[in-house]
């Protein structure tokens, strides 16, 4: 039977993409005290490492219910990078928390679905 994962992190961790590429712009656009050592290639640089990593967890989400893969583990480093870019824009600490939640939900209720449909058989 089909994991409930994919559906519910994958577009956690889809939406974060976007997030932090308008996060990167915003950045560069306000010129953020902690911001101006930071050139416009690092801060994109930075982005795209958690936008890669986002998307390889998106990839090695479990498929299937009870199928173990790391998917899920690298979603939680991506929050974790997320909330840490807070440093640099003082606003994704709360961007980074409020996807944090919802990430903490998703795997929950996934978990929890998984669970039950393969207690139905």
């Amino acid at each position: 039977m089909k994991s409930k994962y994919p559906v519910l992190c994958g577009s956690i961790l889809i939406c974060e993409l976007v997030v932090v590429y308008f996060a990167v712009l915003t950045t560069f656009g306000l010129s953020v005290k902690s911001a101006q050592t930071l050139t416009l290639g690092q801060l994109l640089i930075g982005a795209s490492v958690v936008a890669v990593l986002a998307i390889i967890a998106v990839i090695l989400l479990p498929r299937r219910i009870g199928e173990k893969r790391p998917g899920v583990i690298l979603g939680w480093i991506v929050q974790v990078l997320l909330l840490a870019s807070g440093f640099v824009l003082s606003s994704m600490f709360f961007v980074g928390a409020l996807f944090l939640g919802l990430w903490a939900a998703a795997v929950y209720w996934s978990a929890r679905i998984d669970r039950e449909v393969a207690a139905r058989g």
